[in-house]
């Protein structure tokens, strides 16, 4: 915070409009996200166990399972 006080209110403020344009962004692809997690627990298809998932991804970019 006190290098915002050493910012002219010009800068400052472009600074701030930065920040809550981060958080809008932020929000809305959380929104997304949860829209996409909502959709995928509706088509009623069994949900995959994340170790499976992390078997697959490891697998398909060759990371080792016994090097964790």
């Amino acid at each position: 915070m006190a290098k915002m006080q050493t910012l002219s209110e010009e800068r400052a403020a472009r600074v701030i409009s930065l920040i809550e344009d981060l958080a809008e962004l932020e929000a809305r692809e959380d929104a997304e996200d949860l829209a996409a997690a909502r959709e995928a627990l509706a088509d009623g298809e069994a949900p995959i166990p994340w170790e499976e998932v992390k078997a697959r991804l490891d697998a398909l970019h060759g990371i080792d399972q016994a090097k964790g």
